[in-house]
């Protein structure tokens, strides 16, 4: 039997500090549970969206009474667009595997949070979905984490270097979510590349280049611009050293007369 919960939606304001949502407070698992399956972050503007801003954003979990840590991943982005533009798309939403073991009969809990990347005009509002079962999992427990920051994609078509991650404990990596995203968007332009992942510490020289979401604009001085899906590239299973240094990089395909941003999320598994 599996039950779903939610945190509830709260304002992250315009700046980048980490807020804890739900209003501020704790949620408790159902004491049937034994597993959080998995997660669903959504998220919204809370009015009128601005023209070359985007919610670039982050979820995180955490717990003083559940070892889970850490759980931070990336939200579907928002873009603003051109001008007075008239409408804007926000991505489907998509669930975020974590397999976490719970104590069946307890009355553990959870604390949840959002962090922008960059300050907006307007502020957002963020979510998250909680998927419980009755049942123990086999399956072993996702991990995910980002850098600190993300990084200007520049306004030439080349390659672009990303904030490193060190990751500790780390037994394979499982999944790559990259986010490329709009900053002022100009008329014609697409925001198309590619990301490429590389370590000194995974087990194997095979390459990791995976191609972000690409995003396209209109002709006309009111235009939306939006990523439909924040892609997430699954089953990779690289193997890692027990402190495992990531570099990523994007290559730019096509030049931009304005910089929009990057950055990459990973998931893993420990021993």
């Amino acid at each position: 039997m599996t039950s779903w919960d939610y945190a509830t939606p709260t304002s992250l304001g315009t700046g980048v500090a980490k807020t804890e949502i739900n209003g501020g407070n704790p949620l408790t698992k159902p004491t049937q549970a034994q597993t959080l399956i998995e997660i669903c972050p959504y998220m919204a503007s809370t009015g009128a969206l601005t023209a070359g801003q985007t919610y670039l954003t982050k979820g995180i979990i955490e717990s003083n009474s559940i070892n889970l840590l850490p759980k931070q991943f990336l939200v579907p982005p928002i873009s603003g667009g051109l001008g007075t533009f008239t409408s804007s798309l926000t991505p489907m939403l998509d669930t975020i595997e974590t397999n976490t073991p719970l104590q069946v009969g307890s009355t553990q809990q959870f604390r949840s949070y959002g962090q922008n990347f960059v300050a907006n005009t307007v502020a957002n509002k963020l979510g998250i979905a909680f998927h419980y079962s009755t049942a123990q999992t086999s399956a072993k427990e996702m991990f995910y984490d980002m850098p600190n920051n993300e990084t200007s994609t520049g306004t030439s078509a080349t390659t672009v270097s990303g904030e490193d991650l060190t990751i500790n404990d780390g037994v394979f990596l499982e999944e790559i979510t990259p986010a490329l995203v709009s900053g002022v968007v100009t008329v014609s332009e697409s925001y198309m590349g590619e990301i490429k992942v590389s370590s000194n510490d995974f087990e194997n020289s095979m390459p990791l280049n995976i191609p972000c979401q690409p995003m396209s604009t209109a002709l006309g001085s009111a235009i939306g611009v939006g990523t439909p899906k924040l892609p997430r590239f699954k089953n990779i299973h690289m193997g890692m050293k027990s402190s495992t240094t990531i570099s990523h990089s994007l290559v730019l395909e096509e030049a931009l007369t304005a910089s929009g941003n990057f950055i990459v999320g990973y998931g893993y598994t420990k021993s």
